[in-house]
């Protein structure tokens, strides 16, 4: 690293302390005016726990003690059974006495997942999330590529599962039915007093986070970051989200992906109460937020849409919202608008990626200004858009998009997968885009997914944002395919409305309303309707299960 790169370095953190003290601050994450008790706690936790979800429960149980924690498809938690139970249960890991904790998780929302979190900051383990789309040749690939001894697992993948593999214990994190040949989380939790004597380390050999990919072939990549010890990003999401302490959270972020994981740790450090469910349903969420009195939404563009299709949507009371965050798709300005019309201007919007946690937020105000810009690079986190050479390009020039910050990975599980970086340690993305005169980032779309047609560039995210507020399109998605003559051209998948406007959709009709906004060389060559698109947890289209 050169000198004029260190000082560069040296001064993006200064900067990034200085816009994260006050961050913390803003939201009531550290009280100042709590309880001598409260105060004291902080460092100590801290020192023992850094920021891992065992901290967040800790301090809350100092401060909040019979607080709400959680409401999930299995009950209530206060603050103090969350803290008790994930003891219980680190407790009865510690006592298996393996030499080396590490535990896969592939569980839905809720408890299933989140004691297994808590529990590796108490343990001292390394903690995998596995996908839950992942088919059975993808779970076992997992478990032996990272030697996986304990797999914690809702009892819906059962039989997906390597049950059988020596040297794994399973245990069945939500349990729709009686288990008598596996041991339960619930059954483990119910008996503190078996492993009362158990003692836990005072301070836990931290292992790393793995969250995986999704995993289109192969195994899933697992992406390793560290459990961070000062999270500068959170001022980002401060930022951008105007979420404060105490809070009634919804959590339909999937809590095994990068935005769900990372904003379960926030809302829990700031003592929230979060109402999840396991099984996203559109109308469970209006129902939660009108009886909670929901003040904030975590959420995704598909389930924000979604929400928006569900018949008598607006007969819901929802005015105690006072945020909507989405993040994991990019938004469109039809999604922005139509949220923006049934909610009001509270939009906000992260960017970030499974690799890199978070890039960038943009508040609900210039999300309404402006539906296409990802925001202002968050704090902690440098950021260029690099040309095909490696040099940084000037502002407005379209580049790949490369950075680094406190929560970046640092590796991934297989050693043999490169991580793609330049020599200043900034990490591709995977995504095109730009830099502002406001020096704000706006993203074009993955750099594996544009395509060259006539010698012009085209992204498929163009096409999707232009099809979408067609009248009878109730969903779409876009892709290249190849073509004889242009190499490539596009192609779109729609879902029509149950309507007369989703009815009178023809492949004629959409390349027409294509034609109308967009050069020649964005009109899809193919038109294929479908009853539905094949989306994962996350509400991602899986494109291998698109029909030709």
């Amino acid at each position: 690293m050169n000198l004029a790169t260190a000082l560069h370095y040296v001064s993006y953190t200064a900067k990034s302390v200085s816009k994260f003290v006050p961050a913390v601050l803003k939201t009531g994450l550290v009280d100042l005016s709590a309880p001598p008790k409260v105060t004291a706690a902080l460092i100590p936790n801290l020192s023992r726990y850094w920021f891992s979800l065992a901290r967040e429960l800790e301090q809350a149980v100092a401060a909040v003690p019979d607080q709400l924690a959680l409401i999930d498809d299995d009950g209530t938690l206060t603050y103090r059974q969350f803290r008790e139970d994930s003891r219980t249960l680190a407790r009865y890991l510690t006592s298996l006495g393996l030499d080396e904790l590490r535990i896969g998780v592939m569980a839905r929302n809720g408890r299933g997942i989140l004691l297994p979190m808590a529990a590796k900051g108490y343990a001292g383990a390394a903690i995998y999330l596995l996908n839950v789309g992942s088919s059975p040749e993808q779970i076992l690939g997992t478990v032996e590529e990272n030697d996986i001894n304990v797999l914690i697992l809702d009892d819906e993948f059962e039989q997906c599962a390597p049950l059988d593999r020596p040297g794994t214990l399973t245990l069945i994190a939500h349990a729709s039915r009686p288990h008598d040949n596996l041991g339960t989380v619930h059954d483990i939790v119910s008996h503190p007093e078996r492993v009362a004597s158990v003692k836990l380390p005072a301070f836990p050999k931290h292992g790393p986070i793995v969250l995986m990919s999704s995993g289109t072939s192969g195994i899933p990549k697992g992406v390793v970051r560290p459990e961070p010890k000062l999270p500068y990003v959170v001022a980002g999401v401060v930022r951008a989200i105007p979420f404060k302490a105490g809070m009634r959270i919804q959590m339909t972020a999937s809590m095994f992906h990068t935005w769900g994981w990372a904003v379960s740790n926030i809302a829990f450090a700031a003592r929230s109460t979060v109402i999840t469910q396991r099984n996203f349903d559109p109308e469970t969420v209006l129902k939660q937020i009108q009886k909670y009195r929901i003040e904030g939404l975590y959420s995704s563009p598909i389930f924000l849409k979604q929400m928006l299709q569900i018949e008598g949507q607006e007969s819901y009371d929802t005015s105690s919202l006072q945020f909507i965050a989405s993040s994991g798709h990019a938004l469109t300005p039809e999604i922005v608008r139509s949220v923006n019309d049934r909610f009001g201007p509270i939009l906000c919007n992260i960017y970030g990626s499974t690799e890199l946690t978070l890039a960038a937020s943009a508040t609900a105000a210039e999300i309404e200004a402006d539906p296409t810009v990802a925001g202002e690079i968050t704090a902690g986190t440098v950021l260029k858009i690099l040309g095909p050479d490696g040099a940084e390009l000037p502002t407005g020039s379209i580049g790949r998009i490369c950075l680094r910050n406190s929560t970046s990975l640092t590796g991934y599980t297989n050693p043999d997968i490169p991580i793609v970086s330049d020599d200043e340690g900034l990490i591709e993305i995977g995504d095109l885009g730009f830099i502002d005169e406001q020096n704000r980032l706006h993203v074009l779309g993955r750099i594996d997914d544009m395509i060259i047609v006539g010698g012009e560039n085209v992204f498929p995210r163009s096409v999707e944002e232009i099809l979408e507020p067609m009248p009878g399109v109730a969903d779409l998605t876009a892709m290249g395919v190849e073509d004889a003559e242009t190499f490539s051209r596009i192609a779109v998948w729609v879902v029509r409305e149950d309507s007369p406007e989703g009815d009178a959709l023809t492949e004629d009709s959409i390349r027409d309303w294509v034609a109308r906004h967009l050069a020649g060389h964005s009109v899809p060559r193919d038109v294929h309707f479908v009853d539905d698109l094949p989306r994962n947890a996350t509400g991602k289209v899986v494109p291998r299960f698109l029909t030709e």
